[in-house]
């Protein structure tokens, strides 16, 4: 910061610190002031600009703000990964996890709050220790609804570790808190009791008396099945007493009725039936979620049971298998969509280190192939040298030629997408496209290329073989493999080309990949794994370039056949 005052008023620079030290107590008033800051942008550099909307974005977050889309946050990672400080870096990364936990991919997220504690640097004296505990708290979520007890409660320990290393008691004590939950959903009920009574002395000698209380009484069930029923009454007097969630006729606030199936069951436990009756029934009547109906009408079924009234206990467990069902039913759907999102995660990770893989062996190849073509040179002398090397500028001139055709052809049919505003731009591309085909069609004549059909070269050209290759493997072709398409389809079928390539037509991506596999032979199976859609995608898209481009309908099949008419 000290840097940046050299280059920016002094002014700003102390308005964007006094957020930050507002940032984690009172976010409302920090983007206040970034707001009032962010009125003098026009003034800012470049990095001072950067740094404004990190940590406006990070006060968003903490007013609760919902993320829509990863573009701002991943402009921000972009920029701090080369030219930010650990902190800077560790921010930046958790809220573009943050973004992508607000979208529902998780498996994102993860990754992104993983690279987030990786940047942190904890041998720094300056180590921003209060994020990193936030980092590893929104870990500890992800891991929650993936059902990942074992890695949350890790995350949970951590959390508090660099919660209490950076000052922050009521974020480390939270983290220490959610321990007891997980122990509660691994059914390790002893470690939940042990661990709730250590964390909740530390809330009390810490000030956090409300806190304690509460905690307490998450235990209840746990003690009422260890039959520890004088602490558990303890627990309850001073819920009810200290929490601050209780009217004077002793009802609970909205929200937290689930607490009367808790004391329901320490009253049908210590056989005061009426009572634990009562307080099912309070459950039914004043909580009308989920939980509480299947809690209240459960504890019915179970103090029925006990009283020998069958009819009153069918009644109220067919109630509660009812609610029981339907929300298994929602939770099995929930988390098939989360294993989904993993396998995606899983699958692209194992794409991505194929792709690796093969670049690095096509650089391996491409070195030997520079090392044999300067053996070849070294030895040509003479004319023959002068000869070769005549031909070879004048094919290299040629390939690029056709490279260029190729790119700029993608390029028009992107820009015609944009065509309002890039005119002029369009026409200069279009002007340089056909020169390049004047000079690829000397070429083809000098050489005698012309007086092959075009099906012969295609069954010649090494490109095509390839792309047979690829297509009996289900291959999805990558950005470089469409350039060599292109470049091919505009050497051996230039008059095909140029008509799918009219300007009229305004084919879409995927339309004009599939019109070049289709007359190239492909069937439409295969076409569909090139494109990477699915087969009906590319059935429907068949249909549509037949009313596209020869304005009329028809069949699929019909199309096939027009488009084999170019050569």
């Amino acid at each position: 910061m000290l840097l940046i005052a050299c280059s920016e008023k002094q002014a700003y620079v102390d308005m964007l610190n006094q957020a930050k030290d507002l940032m984690h107590d009172k976010p409302d008033s920090a983007m206040m002031i970034l707001d009032s800051l962010g009125q003098h942008e026009d003034e800012f550099g470049k990095r001072f600009r950067m740094l404004y909307h990190l940590h406006r974005l990070n006060a968003l977050n903490k007013v609760d703000s919902l993320f829509r889309s990863t573009d701002q946050a991943q402009i921000l990672v972009d920029y701090f990964d080369e030219h930010g400080t650990p902190n800077e870096q560790m921010l930046a990364y958790y809220l573009l996890g943050r973004a992508y936990y607000d979208i529902h991919e998780a498996p994102m997220a993860l990754s992104c709050f993983q690279t987030a504690s990786e940047k942190a640097d904890t041998a720094s004296a300056d180590c921003d220790y209060r994020q990193l505990s936030r980092v590893y708290g929104q870990m500890s979520n992800v891991f929650y609804q993936q059902g990942l007890y074992d890695y949350e409660l890790e995350c949970e320990n951590l959390s508090a570790k660099y919660g209490w290393k950076g000052k922050d008691t009521l974020n480390a004590l939270l983290s220490m808190e959610g321990k007891v939950f997980i122990y509660e959903r691994q059914k390790k009920e002893d470690s939940a009791i042990i661990a709730c009574e250590d964390i909740a002395d530390i809330l009390d000698a810490c000030g956090y008396r409300k806190q304690a209380v509460s905690l307490c009484a998450s235990i209840l069930r746990e003690l009422v099945d260890k039959r520890q029923f004088s602490k558990a009454k303890e627990y309850m007097d001073r819920y009810e007493q200290e929490s601050g969630f209780f009217d004077a006729n002793n009802n609970i606030e909205k929200g937290r009725e689930t607490y009367y199936y808790s004391k329901g069951c320490y009253y049908m436990a210590v056989n005061l039936l009426d009572s634990a009756e009562y307080y099912f029934r309070k459950e039914l009547r004043d909580g009308k979620d989920f939980n509480n109906q299947n809690g209240g009408s459960r504890g019915l079924a179970l103090l029925f049971q006990k009283k020998h009234m069958p009819d009153s206990a069918v009644k109220y467990a067919l109630y509660s298998y009812d609610m029981n069902d339907s929300a298994y039913a929602q939770m099995a759907i929930r988390e098939v969509e989360q294993m989904q999102g993993m396998y995606d995660y899983t699958r692209n990770q194992k794409i991505a280190e194929q792709a690796k893989n093969k670049a690095e062996k096509e650089q391996q190849r491409a070195r030997y192939s520079v090392l044999l073509l300067i053996i070849i040179i070294t030895l040509s002398t003479g004319i023959g040298w002068r000869i070769y090397k005549g031909r070879k500028k004048e094919r290299l001139k040629y390939e690029a030629d056709l490279s260029s055709l190729a790119e700029i052809h993608s390029e028009v049919i992107q820009l015609r997408a944009h065509e309002q505003t890039l005119n002029k731009l369009l026409m200069e591309k279009e002007s340089k496209a056909v020169k390049l085909k004047e000079d690829i069609e000397a070429y083809k004549a000098k050489v005698g290329l012309q007086s092959e059909s075009s099906e012969i070269r295609l069954q010649k050209s090494v490109i095509y073989g390839n792309l047979c290759k690829l297509a009996t493997k289900g291959v999805v072709l990558d950005d470089n493999q469409w350039q060599q398409v292109y470049v091919m389809a505009i050497d051996i079928l230039p008059n095909f080309y140029k008509f799918i390539s009219e300007k009229s037509f305004k084919l879409t991506e995927n339309e004009f990949k599939t019109c070049i596999l289709i007359r190239l032979h492909f069937n439409p199976k295969t076409v569909a794994n090139m494109v990477g859609l699915s087969p009906s995608s590319i059935t429907k898209i068949r249909i549509n370039l037949m009313k596209k481009m020869f304005d009329k309908g028809g069949k699929s099949k019909e199309l096939d056949e027009l488009l084999m008419q170019f050569s």
